[in-house]
């Protein structure tokens, strides 16, 4: 179960759940998180003209953005002949607000990072099946045996820190401690005297 707050937008297979349907956006913190519906495969005007007034309206708050399907060819051929229609609408509308720091995305079942200018694009992967990353067009469509990972990101005053953290008995931890004690020593003297975003 989730200890902290949550929302969620609908992807593709999610368009006929009522609860998650429509554009809407939050405060987080001293971030802006606008939740963007490609549930049904496209961005149109109408969806274009909410964003537009959305980001427009908060010019001087750092924005994430997150829509299902990533608004960029991604270069797996079977994946993009199920993307975004009108992907080239919401690039027009992100990249007139600086103010926008990221586009998280997913549906590509694939990790994919990319940007626009000083804007990064992050692709998620997948806690389920994973898409092979073959740019091959003459290669049929593929999944890989990769262990289910999802993103995790972490905002600081230096911008958007991204991860991909594994799930299942990859992600189970090994202490360095009883193999390394003089380095756990000393880094531990190291943290003492830092004063970084997450110290």
């Amino acid at each position: 179960m989730l200890r902290v707050p949550w929302v969620a937008i609908a992807g593709n297979h999610d368009r006929n759940i009522v609860e998650l349907a429509g554009h809407r956006a939050i405060d987080a913190g001293p971030l802006r998180l606008v939740l963007v519906d490609s549930s049904h495969d496209e961005f149109i005007t109408t969806d274009a003209s909410w964003l537009d007034d959305e980001l427009s309206a908060y010019r001087d708050q750092p924005t994430i953005i997150a829509i299902h399907h990533p608004p960029f060819e991604t270069g797996i051929w079977w994946m993009d002949c199920v993307g975004l229609a009108g992907c080239g609408l919401f690039e027009a509308v992100v990249r007139r607000h600086p103010q926008v720091v990221k586009v998280l995305s997913g549906h590509v079942h694939r990790l994919i990072q990319t940007n626009w200018g000083s804007c990064a694009l992050w692709v998620c992967p997948s806690t389920s099946v994973s898409i092979a990353a073959d740019l091959d067009p003459e290669h049929d469509p593929s999944e890989t045996a990769e262990p289910p990972t999802f993103s995790l990101h972490a905002y600081t005053n230096e911008g958007v820190v991204s991860y991909v953290v594994p799930v299942g008995a990859a992600a189970a931890r090994s202490p360095i401690a009883p193999n390394a004690p003089d380095f756990i020593a000393w880094v531990r003297g190291v943290q003492k005297s830092r004063r970084g975003q997450f110290a």
